[in-house]
C-alpha cells in the first residue's frame, strides 16, 4: 500500500506540471499507466510485467519527443525562411520609401523654386510688353509729328518758291505787289509752324521795302530780294534735311529698341514655355513619387506586421517546444523513480517472503 500511495503522489506531481498546449499523443495517459501499475501490484504480477508498463510509457514519451523534434525543426526552418524573406521585404520597402521620399522632397522644392521663377518671368514679360507698347505708341506719335512737320517744311519751301515766281513776274513786268502780300501771309504762317521766324524776318523786311517803293524799284533791289529768297530757301532746306536726318536717327534708335525688346520678349516666352514644361514634369514627378512612396509605405507596414506576427508565432513554437520537452523530461524522471521504487518494493517483498519462509521452517522443525 505504501508503494501505491507513493505512486499517487507522483501522479499528482506530474498532473501539476505544465503541459504542452499541443497534444502530440492522445493515447498516452500517465493516469492510466498508474492505474495499470496499481492493478499489477494488487494482482502480485511479476516485476517484469510492472516494469514493462513503465518502459512502454517511457518509449511513448521518447517517441513523442522525437516527433516533436522533427516538427520543431520544420517550424524553425520555416521561421528562418520567413524571417529572411520578411526582413528582405522590409529592407527593400524602407529603401524605396527613403529614395522616393527624397525624390519627392526634391520635386516639391524644385516646383516651388520653378513656380517663383515663372512668376518673376511673367512679370518681366508683362513689363517688356508694356515697355514695347509704350515705345510703339511713342514711335507712332513721333511719326505723325514728323509727317506734320515735314508738311510744314514743304509748305514753307513751296511758299518760298511761290514768292520767287511772283518776284520773277514782277521783274518781267507781269506781276503785282498784291501777290507778294498774299504770299507773305502764307510764308509767315509756315514760319510759325516750323519755328523759323528769325530766318524769315529779313525777307519780310525786304518785302516791306519793296511795297514801300512800288513804282520806283530798280533791278538791283529785286535782285537783292531774289538773293534773300535763295538764301532763305537754302537755309530752310538745310533745316528740313537736318530734321529729317534727326528723325532718321530716332527711327533707327526706335527700330533698335524695338528689336531688342522683341528679342527680350521672345527669350521670356521661350523661358516661360520651358518653365511650364518643367512644372508639368515636376507635377508628374510629385504624383509618381507620391504613389511610389505610398505603395512602399503600405508594403513596409504590411510586411512589418507579417514579420511581427511570424516572430510571435515562432516564439510561441519555441516556448511550446521548451515547455513540452521539459514536461517529458519530468515524466521520464518520474518514470525512472517509479521503476526504482517498484524494484525496491519487489526486493523488500522478496526479503519479507524469505524471512517468513525461514521463520515458518524453524517453527516446524525443518
Amino acid at each position: 500500500m505504501k508503494l501505491i500511495a507513493t505512486l499517487l503522489v507522483v501522479l499528482v506531481c506530474v498532473s501539476a506540471a505544465p503541459r504542452n498546449p499541443f497534444d502530440y499523443s492522445k493515447k498516452r495517459s500517465l493516469t492510466a499507466v498508474m492505474a495499470e501499475v496499481e492493478a499489477k501490484l494488487k494482482n502480485k504480477s511479476p516485476l517484469d510485467a510492472v516494469l514493462n508498463i513503465l518502459r512502454d510509457f517511457r518509449d511513448a514519451v521518447n517517441t513523442e519527443q522525437v516527433n516533436h523534434d522533427e516538427i520543431y525543426n520544420i517550424q524553425q526552418t520555416e521561421c528562418d525562411s520567413e524571417n529572411e524573406f520578411r526582413s528582405r521585404q522590409v529592407q527593400d520597402a524602407q529603401t524605396v520609401l527613403r529614395d522616393s521620399t527624397a525624390a519627392l522632397n526634391v520635386c516639391n522644392t524644385s516646383k516651388i523654386r520653378t513656380t517663383n521663377v515663372a512668376e518673376v518671368n511673367t512679370q518681366q514679360y508683362q513689363s517688356a510688353q508694356e515697355h514695347l507698347t509704350t515705345v510703339l505708341n511713342a514711335a507712332e506719335t513721333e511719326a505723325q509729328y514728323f509727317k506734320r512737320r515735314g508738311r510744314d517744311y514743304e509748305d514753307a519751301l513751296h511758299s518760298i518758291d511761290e514768292a520767287q515766281d511772283i518776284l520773277a513776274s514782277i521783274y518781267s513786268g507781269s506781276g503785282s505787289f498784291a501777290e507778294i502780300s498774299k504770299v507773305s501771309k502764307s510764308m509767315l504762317q509756315t514760319a510759325f509752324n516750323i519755328k523759323e521766324t528769325a530766318k524769315f524776318a529779313p525777307i519780310f523786311y525786304a518785302f516791306a521795302q519793296l511795297a514801300a517803293q512800288e513804282g520806283q524799284l530798280d533791278e538791283s533791289a529785286l535782285e537783292r530780294v531774289a538773293q534773300l529768297l535763295d538764301n532763305l530757301r537754302s537755309n530752310i532746306q538745310e533745316a528740313y534735311d537736318d530734321y529729317a536726318s534727326s528723325n532718321a536717327v530716332s527711327v533707327a534708335a526706335f527700330n533698335d529698341q524695338k528689336e531688342r525688346l522683341g528679342q527680350t520678349i521672345a527669350r521670356l516666352e521661350a523661358q516661360s514655355e520651358r518653365l511650364q514644361n518643367k512644372l508639368t514634369n515636376l507635377v508628374q514627378c510629385i504624383g509618381t513619387q507620391s504613389a511610389i512612396a505610398q505603395t512602399a509605405s503600405g508594403k513596409l507596414q504590411r510586411n512589418q506586421q507579417l514579420w511581427d506576427q511570424a516572430q510571435n508565432l515562432c516564439s510561441t513554437f519555441s516556448n511550446e517546444y521548451n515547455y513540452a520537452t521539459q514536461a517529458r523530461r519530468n515524466e521520464l524522471q518520474l518514470v525512472a523513480q517509479l521503476e526504482e521504487m517498484v524494484a525496491e518494493r519487489f526486493d523488500q517483498v522478496e526479503d519479507e517472503n524469505h524471512q517468513l519462509s525461514t521463520s515458518l521452517n524453524a517453527k516446524n522443525g525443518y
